[in-house]
């Protein structure tokens, strides 16, 4: 499999594994990194010739590769990574600041650049691995803020190519979703952070990330929350109460710390997290009559 034209790095049969935080997943037929947009936009046409599945690479912290891997072009979006101050102004509400960020900015760095710029508005994002491109698609938050809240613009590659400009009204942000259409890939995002007390917003910071440190497993990989939360409840509660801590399937194991993670405990296999996430809805479904959805991504073959 050759890309005419690409300049960037072209691995083939590359093993996921290696690019996930759930540290699991089969070879992908090619792993494409481009080097600057213009090469993405070389590679899409590639890829449009060839009718190929493709599938965009953020940080891999939300993604579950089945162990046949995947049948495509996995692209990677590293090297766009750039975060810059484009506009500041004033209002009623106080001063503000919009940030060009590329898709591929880890969403950890652009936390950082925002709170020691004494800029608010990210904080709820202390601790949230993954990249800003993947933050955008599933609308990326917590209890106390979503990403799609910052938005003020979002610029997409579509199917044939072409530049789309989305204003966050047109985006369509809701509980871990966002309107990206199949075939389209964000770009960058703009986002409009408002100036506060740079010392209170380090300091919030700080404690945000204590406490997922408490409350989270780390050291262990995982993929974060397994399951969305349904309406009115904490998919983790619910998974807690059932009983569920601890079990294992292979080397998948509900976390003994949060019940809503999955943790590799070293030789878990993409089917020991599939049964185990199996078995979980089950039990919740019998107890409780509540459906839980997945909020990981799931691709790839058997």
């Amino acid at each position: 499999m050759n890309f005419p034209g690409v300049r960037g790095e072209v691995k083939l049969n590359e093993p996921m594994r290696g690019h996930t935080s759930f540290r699991i997943g089969g070879p992908a037929d090619a792993l494409v990194t481009p080097e600057d947009r213009d090469d993405l936009l070389t590679l899409l046409n590639v890829v449009r010739e060839r009718n190929l599945p493709c599938l965009v690479l953020g940080g891999g912290t939300n993604l579950l590769v089945r162990d046949g891997g995947f049948r495509g072009v996995v692209i990677s979006l590293k090297n766009m990574a750039s975060i810059e101050v484009t506009r500041e102004y004033r209002s009623l509400g106080g001063s503000f600041a919009v940030l060009r960020v590329d898709a591929g900015a880890p969403l950890p760095r652009l936390v950082t650049t925002a709170t020691e710029r004494g800029l608010t508005g990210l904080e709820f994002a202390a601790g949230i691995p993954g990249t800003v491109g993947g933050a955008i698609c599933m609308n990326a938050g917590t209890a106390l803020g979503e990403i799609g809240d910052t938005v003020e613009t979002v610029t997409l590659f579509n199917a044939s190519g072409e530049l789309l400009l989305r204003h966050r009204e047109e985006m369509g942000f809701g509980y871990r979703t966002a309107n990206v259409p199949a075939g389209h890939i964000v770009l960058e995002a703009k986002l409009i952070l408002r100036y506060g007390d740079a010392a209170r917003t380090a300091e919030q910071v700080k404690q945000l990330l204590v406490q997922r440190k408490e409350r989270q497993p780390w050291g262990l990989p995982n993929a974060g929350s397994v399951f969305k939360n349904p309406l009115d409840e904490a998919a983790g509660k619910l998974i807690e109460q059932a009983g569920l801590k601890g079990l294992t399937i292979g080397g998948a194991q509900v976390s003994d710390k949060h019940a809503n993670f999955i943790v590799n405990t070293g030789n878990a296999r993409a089917a020991d997290v599939l049964a185990l996430m199996d078995a979980v809805r089950e039990k919740v479904l019998e107890q409780y009559k509540v459906r839980l959805e997945p909020e990981i991504k799931i691709v790839g073959e058997d």
